[in-house]
């Protein structure tokens, strides 16, 4: 095993590792010498010093020549202007590619100058020339463009921030409020999730890419009720279709991968939450019997195991204790109450995440 290169892994993967390991040792699955033989192979990822130093260093490089750039804009041609920001960006990925072998750390900073020096021509260039397009349309450029870089380097944080920009061009008011249904981004997520599973799959990319997948569903729910008089108020109805996404993601446990179930439990607690106060609904009492029925529900989840479900059910119980105290306590009594309420819910999850190995999420 000498010359054999150690897989390098997480400090908190490492640990989830021995504890298994320790489990199997005393099932007498594993003898204890192929256990240590086992965890021999794999070794902490430390932060790197270097990486860091280049990495910062190249964020600062590109801040310091954009802003000169920006602060002499008006005194620099147009055509100079442009040369400028194309040739900064060749010049960048060009230095890139020829140091990927030998100083791959360094080639890597050099690309995400280069992703940054892409934005910031966008910008710069939407300005120069008074293009008139929104904000958020900027940042689709700047997902579009640097996706194919992030496909070439199989990077997984080029391919993170360009989610990140589809997201932020996907909040564009035009969409939130029901203008249209940018129906083509389903091609994007799609491309997204893609391209991350065959990079190695990262988990905040999956993180974003559901968010994205939930944000479009939001316009098209804005679409479809924009000018019905009923749905003067339809946060019910976004509360409703999200509720629903939330628990078919979680009953897809095993089906996916366990970030978008995580993103599931997320979506129908928020959901619930909003669903929970009395103004959300058309019909003022529907909060109650819904809230006693979801109550139940969440009960059912823990049950079955699932520790983010006992979260959900103590930001439940201290929103009816808020709503219900500040009407009837003293302020001083209210924040008392609540802070043993807090500690008993941290005691509770603590409790079941020590008792539940093997049984709990």
């Amino acid at each position: 095993m000498g010359g054999l290169v150690k897989r390098r892994i997480k400090q908190n993967e490492l640990s989830i590792l021995k504890r298994e390991l320790r489990f199997l040792e005393k099932s007498e699955v594993l003898p204890i010498e192929k256990t240590k033989e086992i965890e021999a192979l794999y070794d902490v990822e430390k932060l790197s010093f270097t990486k860091t130093l280049l990495y910062v260093g190249s964020i600062l490089i590109g801040a310091g020549v954009l802003s000169f750039v920006a602060s002499n804009w008006g005194e620099i041609g147009k055509t100079i202007k442009f040369l400028f920001i194309i040739g900064l960006f060749i010049a960048c990925n060009f230095a890139g590619y020829k140091m990927e072998i030998h100083y791959q750390k360094t080639s890597k900073s050099l690309y995400y100058l280069g992703v940054l020096v892409f934005g910031a021509g966008i910008f710069l260039v939407e300005q120069m020339f008074h293009l008139g397009q929104s904000f958020q349309a900027s940042f689709l450029w700047w997902s579009l463009g640097i996706f194919p870089l992030a496909w070439v380097l199989r990077d997984k944080w080029i391919l993170f921030a360009s989610s990140v920009f589809a997201l932020v061009y996907l909040l564009d008011e035009h969409y939130l409020q029901g203008g249209s249904i940018p129906y083509w981004i389903l091609l994007w997520i799609a491309a997204i999730y893609i391209l991350n599973g065959k990079i190695g799959f990262s988990k905040k990319t999956g993180f974003v890419t559901a968010v994205l997948s939930l944000a479009f569903i939001g316009t098209m729910i804005s679409f479809f009720i924009n000018g019905y008089e009923y749905f003067q108020d339809p946060s019910y109805m976004y509360g409703l279709i999200y509720l629903i996404i939330g628990v078919v993601l979680v009953f897809l446990k095993g089906k996916m991968r366990d970030i978008y179930v995580i993103v599931g439990y997320l979506t129908h607690g928020a959901a619930a939450l909003i669903l929970s106060f009395e103004g959300t609904w058309p019909l003022d009492w529907l909060y109650i019997p819904f809230s006693l029925l979801y109550i139940l529900f969440v009960l059912y989840l823990i049950n079955r195991g699932s520790l983010l479900s006992i979260i959900i059910l103590c930001v439940m119980i201290f929103r009816f204790y808020l709503d219900i105290s500040f009407a009837f306590l003293p302020k001083s009594f209210v924040f008392i109450i609540g802070g043993f309420l807090l500690l008993g819910f941290g005691f509770y999850f603590e409790k079941q995440r020590k008792k539940g190995v093997g049984i709990h999420e």
